[in-house]
Parts: C-alpha cells; structure tokens; sequence
C-alpha cells in the first residue's frame, strides 16, 4: 500500500492520493483565498471523508510563516471544522493538522514536513493509518472518521505510546530503589524522581546544563570513572541529589567535592518546587544503584524532547505536555490530597485572565482595544464548540413545537422522549434541548458580531464566550508599524504569571498556551514591517532577539 502512496506523493497527486489510493470521497468544490489581497495564496480541497476535508495550498515561493499557516487555518476552518491542510512548495510539503490545545487555548498546528522529493516513512504510515477500504464503509461515521485521522496525525497518539512504556521503566526503576519500605510510598517516589529527569532532559536538549545536551548520560559515565566502578549508590548520592537539591533547586553551590561541583558544572536555579529536598528523601535513606539509570537513560535516548513545541512530525517526539499527562494518571490521588487539574480547565482560566489583562494594559499604553476588531466580524470569534452542527439542518417533531416548550420552558425539568441527536449536530453528551438552545445562542451571538457599528469592549467578549485567543492574535497581526509592534511587545513583556501553588505546573503549561502564540505572532509582525521598510530597521527589540 505504501508503495501507491508514495508514488502519488512523487507525482504531487494530492488529489489521486485521497480518492484513488486512500478511499477517500469527492469534495465540495471550495476555493477559498486564505489571507486579504493575496490571489496567488489559496487553498483547494482535495477530499472528503465524513466532514473531514483534506485542503492543499500551493506555495510557489516556498513555505508560508508560522502567521500565514494561522491565517490559512482560520480561513479554511470556517469552511470545514476538521481538516487537514498540505502545504505545497517547490522544495518541500508540509501536512499540517489542527490540534485543539490541551488547554484548549487555540489550536496547535501540528507539522509533518519532508522534501518534495523524499516522502518519509514516518508520512506514509501516517496515511496508510487513515486509509479507509470499501468493506468498512458502511460502518463509517463522522467520528470513527475523525478519531482516525487525529490519531494518525497528532502528536497526543505519540504521549500515550510514550506512557505505555513509562509505565514498565518506572515499576522496574521502583524496583531498584532502596530504603523506603512501604510500596505505595516506593511507587509515589519513583514517580517524583522520573518527573524530575524527564525535567532535565527537556532542559538539556536546550544545552541549559552545562552546555551538554546528553547531560545526564555523560555525568554518569562521570561519575563512574571519578568514583570507580565499585561505588555503586554514587550516581544517585553524590551526584543526583545535590543537582537536584542545590543545583537546580536552590541555585546554590553543588557538594562538598569539589570534584562533585566540576561534574556538576554550570546550571541554572529552577524557581519551583520540584526539585526540593521531597519529605521521603527526608524520612528515610534512600539509595539507588548506578545501573538503575542506564536502562532508564535507554529509554528516554530513545525519544526528542522538544521543549519548544516545535516538532517536526516523526515518530518518538514528545513536548513537555508529557508532564502533565503522566501526572494526571498517577498523581491524582484524592485521598492523598493532591489532585490534578485536567487541561481544558487550566486553559480556559489562563485565558480569561491572562488575556483581559493584556488587553487593558494595550489599550492602557496607547493602543486601540482588541474588543475593536469584533464588530462586524461575523463568526470569526465564535466558539468551534458553538457553532459545531450549525449547518445541519434539524426538523422540528410534529406541530413544529419542541417537548419542552410544551411544558415549563425549562430545559433543566425536561426529560427527552425523542431518538437522540446524532453526532454531527450534537455535542458528546448533548440532548435535544441543549443542541437547540446552543444554535439559539449561537443565532444570538452571530447577529451580535455581524453589526458593524456595535460598541464591544473586552468585558462583553467575556460575557459572550468569545474565543480571545483567535482575537488576540489577530490584533497583533495587524498591528501597522514599529512603534507600535514595540509597544506591543513592552507589554507583554510586563505580565508576569505567579501559580502560588504549583504542582504538575499544568497553570504554568496553559499560561505558555496562552502567551507563545502571541511572541511568535509578534516576532513575525515585527520582521514583516521591518522588511517592508528596511530603513526603520523594525521596533528595537528585533535587533535584540535576532
């Protein structure tokens, strides 16, 4: 099968690909120019499968900026929920999938790159994934489609194949230590030291630890030869747990040695609680053999650790979302009192007060209101979640009068009589009544932002639910010249994001959710403008950042 794919992919036959190779159907005949003005940058869709749409965009002068891909995925977005987009230059192919944020603060866009040339292995198991033949046809839905296809392409599918095997490493780590007696606190803290490696090994693929991004392997081999083959608790005593304690917990100076604080090298002070002297590290001698950590350093080796969020589609690359996911499944243990807070609401209240506040302090330094761009915007700003099923037509029961409005008009005292609604109108979850009162509020709302002399302030967009994210980064896109993209930047530099009780750092996930987007956003406004007027030379902190 992948031999087919391929070829398609060599000949540059998208379309052949989806319907001839893949069994995907015929599209709605869309054209759709993605960004104002620019005839030469718009997407065709390829292919249909059950309400996923696969688009491609060609790029004859190579491949669009972080900003153009967001402005493409806004436009095709409204006219398919779930796509799929290629990006198509000269030089290289870019598959690109929306995935909604774990926060679900805006979505992340997640690549899959290769040449024009040399389609990889890893895209053609990809697609070989979301193939679908003529005898599972029938028993196609919207979902099964969808779940497919995500699974295929998003990186979350990467997570839990990372998990499956965490889970084997950390039952056989636990094994090995020694001194704790009690097996539930053994497994508790074998959780808290892999947390704490898996730390460094994001921060050592940055070269923040000494400038050595195999950091922790080398240190053992180290530590080996500086206290003999025979030592075998050192790795752990004498060189872990003034890392970790001094180190990176309290910034101070490493060890007694001064052969320890040589291994140790220059690293820097991590501001949080996870690498403080833990109360069992306190309670009891705690001793783990060298050889331990080879099996488990086998492991982690085996996989990218992108700190940036910046992968480039192959297989065994996991971002620091992996923190929380592994928290979420061991370390949410009421009884114990430490509870974990699931993404979707760490994202929601990171973006209703991160973003307000930077709204007021932009319209406070000078600028116009973000709250500006919502009259007249139509359903840019509405919810997905809002608007999912609105194009599907519903019929009314006979008399043309729901159940409900028959009795007390409240939702809430009505029990459904009716078959329920299927998955491309409904919400998971949703009866009737929600789906109906949800497309009377999403009427509401689009009447609303169709007004083009509406007053909105930023107050109003969050009493309506408004997506903010797509809001805020569209302000920063448009922003029109240096003095302005500097103001911008002074002030998001001045918010500054305190979890007075970090765990898991899940807030502290969301809140980078939140804010990255809009640096990069940023960075690119400020090097559009400068290169349109290369003697202004953009806003100052350009020159600082490159």
């Amino acid at each position: 099968m992948t031999d087919n794919l391929s070829r398609y992919l060599l000949q540059g036959d998208f379309e052949s690909l989806f319907i001839e190779g893949m069994g995907w159907d015929n599209p709605p005949d869309y054209q759709v120019v993605l960004i104002e003005g620019r005839e030469d940058f718009s997407g065709v869709a390829l292919a249909e499968k059950r309400g996923v749409i696969a688009w491609k965009v060609d790029c004859p002068n190579g491949q669009p900026s972080a900003a153009e891909q967001q402005a493409a995925h806004r436009a095709l977005k409204r006219h398919s929920r779930d796509l799929l987009i290629i990006f198509v230059s000269p030089q290289q192919h870019k598959w690109i999938w929306p995935e909604l944020r774990p926060s679900g603060v805006g979505h992340r866009l997640v690549p899959h790159v290769y040449p024009a040339d040399q389609p990889s292995e890893a895209i053609l198991q990809r697609l070989a994934r979301s193939t679908f033949t003529l005898a599972e046809e029938s028993a196609l839905t919207s979902s099964t489609v969808l779940t497919r296809v995500r699974l295929s392409f998003n990186a979350d599918a990467v997570t839990r194949s990372f998990f499956k095997e965490f889970k084997e490493h950390r039952k056989r780590f636990a094994a090995k230590i020694e001194g704790i007696p009690d097996e539930d606190q053994l497994l508790w803290y074998a959780s808290v030291l892999l947390n704490r490696l898996m730390f460094v090994y994001f921060i050592q693929q940055k070269g923040f630890l000494d400038g050595d991004r195999e950091y922790l392997r080398h240190r053992l081999e180290m530590v080996r030869d500086h206290y003999g083959p025979d030592e075998f608790y050192a790795f752990f005593r004498k060189f872990l747990l003034p890392l970790f304690h001094q180190g990176l917990g309290s910034g101070q100076p490493v060890g007694d040695d001064p052969e320890v604080g040589r291994i140790v090298g220059s690293v820097p002070y991590v501001n949080g609680g996870i690498f403080e002297p833990h109360e069992l590290e306190i309670a009891h001698q705690v001793k783990i053999k060298d050889c331990a950590f080879v099996g488990l350093f086998d492991f982690f080796d085996q996989w990218k650790w992108h700190l940036d969020e910046s992968p480039t589609g192959e297989f065994k690359e996991i971002s620091p979302d992996i923190l929380g996911y592994i928290f979420e499944q061991y370390i949410n243990q009421k009884e114990k009192g430490a509870y974990y807070t699931k993404p979707d609401v760490t994202g929601y209240m990171s973006e209703s007060t991160i973003l307000p506040a930077l709204a007021d302090r932009l319209e406070a330094a000078g600028l116009d209101s973000p709250a500006l761009l919502l009259a007249g915007s139509d359903d840019t700003y509405i919810r997905d979640a809002l608007s999912h099923g609105i194009h599907q037509e519903i019929s009314v029961p006979g008399g043309g009068v729901w159940p409900w409005q028959l009795r007390s008009g409240n939702p809430d005292d009505y029990v459904e009589d009716l078959p329920p609604p299927g998955e491309d109108v409904a919400l998971p979850g949703e009866r009737w009544c929600d789906v109906v009162h949800r497309r009377d509020r999403y009427r509401r709302q689009l009447e609303l932002l169709s007004d083009p002399h509406r007053t909105w302030t930023i107050d109003d967009a969050i009493t309506e639910n408004l997506d903010l994210p797509e809001l805020m980064r569209d302000y920063l896109i448009q922003l029109a010249n240096p003095e302005e993209c500097q103001t911008a930047f002074d002030v998001l530099r001045s918010l500054t994001v305190c979890d007075p009780t970090v765990g898991s750092g899940a807030f502290l996930l969301a809140a980078l959710d939140v804010l990255d987007p809009l640096y990069t956003i940023l960075m690119e406004r400020a090097q559009e403008i400068a290169a349109e007027n290369p003697e202004s030379g953009g806003p100052p902190f350009l020159a600082e950042a490159l």
